[in-house]
């Protein structure tokens, strides 16, 4: 957000050069580190880290903590999943309250706790029947829109606002289901993607799609949750269970078939044409699972294209090369 709405980035990415963070490490962060080191950012009276989903977020909270010299918590994920697990998580969710606590000389308010886990359960729920209306031909959703489903989460979880928003979402797209309406330009080729574009770039991403009929309709590691529902009576359990069924959190942990099954029920599902998977050369967990994706709709006979980019940095792939990329892979499409 701080690369894409102050256009800085390329000052802030130096900045964090100079802090001695390598390149080869994930550029939002470099871009939040920079933003830190120059004072961009006032400074926090406390820093929450995790290594979810990345191991790039544990080293860069501990970084952020030194620079702004502000104390700080690190919450633990575990690698699995299984009751064991689930418990040790919980622990840490309840000493990072405590942390909290501690540092604000305020106390947990639960009840209001409970009242945004009420929530966020509905918002699960207007997440996946959002899910279900992209299958519909012509698809009734705006691809770019995509990140606006994914920052709702990020940002507003539990919040009136996230809850406002998905239902008008929701009822925007019914209409237009109902209607048997399409975005703005007719659909010829149905896309599944994986990961998201140069955000920097996202207007020239949008206008090659216009140009091929192309859409976006799944984005299966972003905004597709699994199965799972929460307990407003067990908060702190609840909140371990939305971490297991956020859509990226397949990307964290052992590899289990959960990661593929997931693939071919969207690319199913939603009767692709071809996906692409925007390969963010700065993340360790998803690009190390290309090798897999590739087989997986390979195996069903849907054609991918992984396009090595940059989330923030567009020198690594220029609007020039990543649109032509992008053109010769459709024109693949539309000659199938």
């Amino acid at each position: 957000m701080t690369a894409l709405f102050s256009g800085h980035y390329s000052e802030l990415l130096s900045v964090a050069g100079a802090e001695g963070i390598a390149p080869e490490t994930c550029s939002p962060y470099r871009v939040l580190i920079g933003a830190f080191a120059n004072h961009s950012i006032p400074r926090p009276d406390a820093v929450l880290s995790s290594n979810l989903i990345c191991d790039n977020n544990a080293k860069i909270g501990e970084l952020i903590r030194n620079i702004v010299r502000s104390p700080g918590f690190f919450v633990d994920c575990p690698f699995k999943k299984a009751d064991q697990e689930n418990a040790y998580l919980k622990r840490e969710l309840g000493e990072m309250i405590a942390f909290l606590e501690e540092q604000s000389g305020y106390k947990l308010d639960r009840d209001r706790l409970k009242e945004n886990i009420r929530r966020i359960g509905r918002e699960i729920g207007l997440f996946r029947r959002i899910d279900e209306l992209r299958k519909n031909i012509p698809s009734p959703f705006i691809p770019a829109d995509f990140l606006k489903l994914f920052t709702a989460d990020c940002l507003l979880a539990g919040q009136p606002q996230a809850i406002e928003y998905l239902e008008t979402v929701c009822s925007e797209l019914q209409e237009k289901v109902a209607d048997g309406k399409g975005i703005s330009y007719p659909e010829r080729l149905r896309i599944l993607s994986i990961g998201i574009p140069p955000v920097l770039l996202q207007g020239a991403v949008d206008k090659t799609y216009r140009e091929y009929g192309a859409v976006s309709v799944t984005d299966p590691y972003s905004c597709s949750w699994e199965d799972g529902q929460l307990d407003a009576g067990d908060p702190l359990e609840s909140v371990v269970r939305k971490i297991n069924i956020t859509p990226s959190n397949v990307f964290y942990g052992p590899f289990t078939d959960k990661l593929t099954d997931k693939l071919i029920k969207a690319a199913t599902g939603h009767q692709v044409d071809g996906a692409i998977f925007y390969a963010h050369i700065g993340c360790r967990q998803s690009s190390a699972m290309i090798k897999v994706i590739k087989e997986v709709l390979n195996s069903i006979e849907i054609p991918i294209l992984i396009l090595d980019c940059d989330i923030v940095d567009i020198t690594v792939t220029p609007e020039e090369d990543l649109c032509n990329k992008l053109r010769q892979f459709f024109e693949l499409l539309v000659d199938r």
